[in-house]
């Protein structure tokens, strides 16, 4: 009788631990992404989740509307050239914090400037208008093409010289102020980052000392990776649990992209960093966006990969940008 129940209490324990087993991705998904998954997005950990669009106050900071008190951290971050998708996280670029009084003379300067807004048919603008005991609003203004050609030809200097920054101020409640700005010798075209809402705003200010002193500043931090507790094969294998089929591919990809043995050299190791880290399925749309980092003999940097059946793949090493050359790599 007791070798039966010895073998009953076996057998259920098996049953449990493979029970278990077979539901750890579903767990874990769900600790991971409980309100996401209701949207149709499962994202590895909750700081890896994309900001969305309503927490962007970027126009309302230069305008005036967000009191400094609300600023609980704000950091400048180099970018040398204009690129896409690495925000809001920036994995793998040089930065520097800034201090109070920096963070009132930035505000201070980006609105003071001339800020303008093209209309849909590219020929008209409207310009922000102020006054002390109102509101800010646009208003038809004849300047607005002389204010677009000056903030294209800051941007091309920008470009051209590799002074291409952001600015971010994280402010209470979770939201997040973000104004891309390009350095001139003739001055300085900024523009503040939203994803939604009723403001689109380019600026024009004067050339400012206080982003050539930040710039100088910056340096390159270590990439934060997710469960650093884990080895790089377990944090994989556990992002491939919580992502899906398509982790594996992508993860492929990287490993065996000549573009990116060219760049890092002889690859080390690649694991999941602490950026953008989601898969999305809405309506028909599939995809997934990944941050990872790599090492290899030459360095360590980062790597955003996007895509489903095709993927697109972007580089930073030592705070440079690069990609891979090709549109898409299909797999």
């Amino acid at each position: 009788m007791a070798k039966r129940k010895l073998g009953f209490l076996v057998a259920l324990c098996v049953v449990l631990a493979l029970l278990c087993a077979a539901l750890l991705p579903a767990i874990e998904r769900m600790v991971s992404s409980f309100q996401e998954i209701l949207v149709g997005q499962v994202v590895l950990a909750r700081e890896t989740k994309p900001l969305s669009p309503r927490a962007y106050q970027s126009a309302e900071f230069v305008l005036n509307q967000v009191p400094l008190s609300e600023v609980e951290q704000a950091v400048y971050i180099e970018l040398n050239e204009d690129v896409l998708f690495w925000d809001p996280q920036y994995v793998g670029f040089p930065r520097t914090e800034l201090k109070e009084h920096e963070i009132r003379a930035l505000q201070q300067l980006l609105s003071g400037g001339n800020l303008f807004h093209q209309a849909p048919d590219g020929n008209t603008y409207q310009c922000v208008t102020r006054s002390p005991s109102q509101a800010p609003e646009l208003a038809t203004c004849a300047q607005g093409q002389a204010y677009m050609d000056q903030y294209a030809s800051y941007q091309r200097d920008a470009e051209q010289n590799h002074t291409v920054g952001v600015l971010q101020f994280y402010l209470t409640g979770g939201r997040l102020a973000e104004i891309r700005v390009y350095r001139s010798d003739r001055g300085l075209a900024y523009t503040p980052y939203e994803k939604g809402g009723d403001w689109w705003l380019d600026g024009i200010t004067v050339p400012s000392p206080l982003l050539e002193d930040l710039a100088a500043r910056v340096t390159l931090p270590s990439i934060s990776i997710l469960w650093p507790e884990m080895t790089a094969a377990q944090a994989n294998a556990r992002a491939a649990r919580i992502i899906g089929s398509r982790y594996q591919p992508a993860l492929e990809i990287i490993r065996n992209s000549p573009a990116v043995r060219e760049i890092f050299g002889e690859i080390q190791e690649i694991r999941p960093a602490a950026g953008n880290n989601y898969y999305s399925s809405w309506m028909d749309s599939t995809s997934v966006f990944l941050t990872f980092r790599v090492i290899g003999d030459r360095g360590e940097g980062a790597v955003i990969i996007q895509g489903y059946g095709c993927f697109d793949l972007q580089m930073v090493i030592k705070g440079t940008p690069l990609d891979d050359g090709s549109s898409y790599i299909c797999q």
